[in-house]
């Protein structure tokens, strides 16, 4: 028997603990006589899952939700402190278990939870709250989670003032992933080392300078992913992210925070593997020896000119020539593309058009000019390809369908798709 096998076996002792403890509001009630015959024949049953050794109690514990962990303390005598010792703990706004009234509020819950955990190792701490915080509570969740060895810390609070995280979050060895969601400036201490931090991803945060960036991501000697979601920039003039052991960048804005996107943003990450950057407006990227690279997503939005898309995107694909998958938007592709229309045609070939591209997935597709002249020179000169896939409007379909038909193929076993917009996830 495996420990997923026993976790039906679980919920049902579980059901049948919460309608015995029912049993006793109402214990003249109809249905409580059928479960009570019910008991009565199956009382020679033993609790198999009682019986097992306390370290299988708690792996059992680990694939349940925080929820679920602590109402096993009403099934016996013997799981009524287990939970206590769970590793994972995952608490938000959503959880219907927790009531609105002051008193049960998430925050205040989570407090419990510290203060009944026994001396166990907390692996992974993500508590998820719209509620006002104010800096001291987090704190002493951060530095309680610290004293048992955290592993995985996500935060994504709502902050009363401006916060002011404790400085030995900033050097614990413990950590190898850190979420924080916080609205907020970020400060840096002087004395920064995540020696075993392998992912980072910071979402609203906003950086003040450029010594305080460039020590943070220095000071991360294994991170290996890395995420900037829509990250605020103050008085920077050069985002440098330079680490050897990178293998998955993110970079996402959106427009309001790339209002006053005048910096340079550097990257040299020999070994990175994946890279996505998307955003609103041009943003100044200067990528260096991605030769290990193998994906990559770029793309700027509509409300960057044509001019700049066009030279931006030129620099960055020089960059990323060997991936085998590369994505980007239909603004980017616009925006490269516009110099070509008219009945202008490359000098060359692009060599992957007949040596390996053999997908394209174009999305929000409108039959612009510009468009309609990649395709017809996609199909003709892809010579490989075995599958592009278009995502437009609806109503559109059979027009654009017919409309390709017509189109000459250097590939004969090329297969066009045309799907909805809903189903286009770049």
């Amino acid at each position: 028997m495996t420990f997923r096998s026993l976790i039906p076996l679980f919920r049902r002792q579980m059901g049948d603990r919460k309608r015995q403890r029912d049993d006793s509001v109402h214990p003249h009630s109809s249905e409580n006589v059928k479960l009570s015959e019910e008991q009565n024949v199956g009382e020679g049953n033993n609790d198999i899952i009682s019986s097992l050794p306390g370290n299988v109690l708690h792996h059992i514990l680990s694939f349940l939700s925080t929820k679920d962990a602590i109402r096993t303390s009403i099934l016996s005598t013997k799981w009524e402190y287990l939970w206590t010792s769970i590793s994972n703990i995952d608490l938000n706004d959503t959880c219907p278990w927790i009531g609105k009234k002051e008193d049960r509020s998430l925050l205040d819950f989570v407090d419990r939870v510290f203060h009944f955990h026994d001396a166990s190792d907390i692996k992974s701490l993500t508590v998820k709250s719209s509620e006002l915080v104010n800096s001291s509570r987090v704190n002493s969740w951060i530095s309680a989670s610290m004293r048992h060895n955290i592993e995985e810390l996500n935060l994504s609070l709502s902050w009363k003032a401006q916060p002011v995280l404790p400085c030995h979050l900033f050097t614990c060895q413990s950590l190898v992933t850190l979420k924080l969601f916080m609205n907020w400036s970020l400060k840096v201490p002087s004395l920064t080392h995540f020696s075993n931090l392998k992912t980072l991803e910071l979402s609203y945060v906003t950086f003040s300078d450029d010594n305080s960036t460039q020590h943070l991501f220095s000071s991360c000697p294994v991170l290996q992913e890395l995420a900037l979601v829509n990250c605020g920039w103050k008085n920077l003039k050069t985002i440098m992210i330079c680490i050897p052991t990178l293998k998955t960048l993110t970079i996402e804005n959106e427009a309001r925070w790339t209002r006053d996107v005048s910096f340079v943003t550097k990257i040299y990450a020999a070994n990175l593997i994946h890279l996505r950057c998307i955003s609103c407006r041009v943003v100044n990227f200067h990528l260096y020896d991605l030769s290990s690279l193998v994906d990559a997503s770029i793309g700027f939005y509509n409300n960057s000119s044509a001019e700049d898309v066009t030279s931006q995107v030129l620099g960055l694909l020089s960059a990323v020539v060997n991936v085998k998958k590369l994505s980007t938007t239909s603004a980017t592709l616009l925006g490269f593309i516009r110099d070509y229309r008219d009945g202008y045609t490359l000098g060359r070939v692009p060599s992957c058009f007949t040596s390996s591209l053999k997908t394209v997935r174009i999305g929000f597709l409108d039959e612009d000019d510009a468009e309609m002249w990649f395709i017809r020179f996609l199909l003709k000169n892809a010579t490989v390809l075995e599958r592009l896939v278009l995502h437009c409007y609806s109503a559109d379909q059979q027009k654009l369908s017919s409309r390709l038909n017509k189109l000459p193929r250097g590939s004969k076993s090329c297969v066009i798709e045309l799907l909805p917009l809903r189903f286009c996830n770049f």
